[in-house]
């Protein structure tokens, strides 16, 4: 095992604040209609750049130091990340859907769920109409993602810092090319949303990760960098929606990728910085860490408040708004410290490149 530590704190923070702009997305019914309502859809593409920057680092850094990546320990890595909270949840939505509600349970679209292909069947279904599910589709495509980032990472390692720029701008363009034809036949969202035609994030995650741009990178004002990224997030604001046919589908995902990417150089390589300062705050991190108990149990605080508290289609308002933030933290603490901690502390014994604390 490595001794030197990789942690970069800011990190947890911008997980928090990817959280936020999801929850704000699904506040729709409670809030009424306003900015990050129709933008915060992009905080599932933030999730994204996140794990790929840092998949990609950790293998990176592996791969460097044994010339090899120990897949067994990496999946079991993942395993114990993810599967604990992800199949407990499950099971929480059976009893839920069976004895307390008139939800018909779907058994061919919990399957999906179950073994991760549950964005496959939204790409030709439409989202899974089980209990509080809808959102679990980006678990599925992250698993996915897990799935072939260690086989990709030793062949990229490989590549010169040209090629490899070579690489990364071919692959922008082919996303654009299939997205374009995939619109010419007329299959646009949830199909582009939830397959990995839509992965200019992750793919930015990844390109930080390999610090193919460090040096120019580097050399980025944080102040303009945020300025840029808050810039092109606004510019989501603008653009037909995703859910429209047509040529906004070409850049549609590139956009929150971009966007993120400079909010990520000025939050995280930023060290000491006004925006790294934000986001490494106590607090802050401490909610980052407990993201994914946040993202995973939100839907069902938001169902479950509407549906036994208020009538058909009524606005909650600002106070049901924080009623429900109040209790999925609530969950997500209870989650992250009486059972994904557990298995976080199980996950040293398979750990190559030591992360941050528990």
């Amino acid at each position: 095992m490595a001794n030197r530590p990789f942690y970069f704190p800011a990190i947890d923070g911008l997980r928090f604040l990817a959280f936020l702009l999801v929850f704000f997305h699904h506040s729709g019914r409670i809030i009424g209609s306003f900015f990050f309502i129709k933008t915060g859809w992009a905080g599932v593409e933030l999730f994204f750049l996140l794990s790929g920057f840092l998949l990609t680092k950790l293998l990176l850094y592996e791969y460097k130091q044994a010339n090899s990546i120990q897949l067994y320990k990496y999946f079991i890595r993942r395993i114990l990340r993810i599967w604990p909270l992800y199949f407990l949840y499950l099971l929480l939505i059976i009893f839920v859907s069976l004895f307390l509600t008139k939800y018909p349970l779907s058994v061919p679209r919990l399957i999906g769920t179950i073994f991760f292909y549950d964005n496959i069947l939204t790409a030709g279904q439409g989202f899974n109409n089980n209990f509080a599910t809808g959102h679990l589709w980006s678990i599925s495509l992250e698993e996915q993602y897990y799935l072939l980032l260690p086989f990709l990472i030793p062949l990229l390692a490989k590549q010169s810092a040209k090629k490899m720029k070579l690489l990364i701008i071919i692959s922008f363009i082919l996303l654009f090319i299939l997205r374009y034809l995939i619109a010419r036949k007329g299959l646009g969202y949830p199909y582009l949303y939830v397959l990995p035609f839509s992965c200019d994030s992750f793919l930015a995650g990844i390109i930080l990760g390999l610090g193919t741009y460090d040096v120019w990178i580097k050399k980025i004002n944080s102040t303009l960098a945020f300025v840029i990224g808050a810039g092109l997030f606004t510019l989501l604001y603008f653009l037909p929606p995703r859910t429209a046919i047509g040529p906004n589908l070409v850049i549609i995902y590139f956009v929150p990728a971009a966007a993120f990417f400079f909010i990520f150089i000025s939050v995280v390589y930023a060290d000491g910085g006004l925006f790294n300062r934000v986001f490494t705050n106590k607090p802050i991190r401490y909610l980052g860490k407990i993201s994914f108990g946040l993202y995973v149990f939100h839907q069902l605080v938001n169902i479950i408040i509407r549906y036994y508290f208020y009538e058909k289609n009524e606005l909650l308002g600002i106070g049901g708004f924080i009623l429900i933030l109040i209790i999925t933290i609530l969950l997500a603490i209870l989650s992250y410290e009486l059972i994904e901690k557990h298995f976080l502390r199980m996950k040293d014994r398979f750990t190559v490149i030591k992360n941050r604390e528990i």
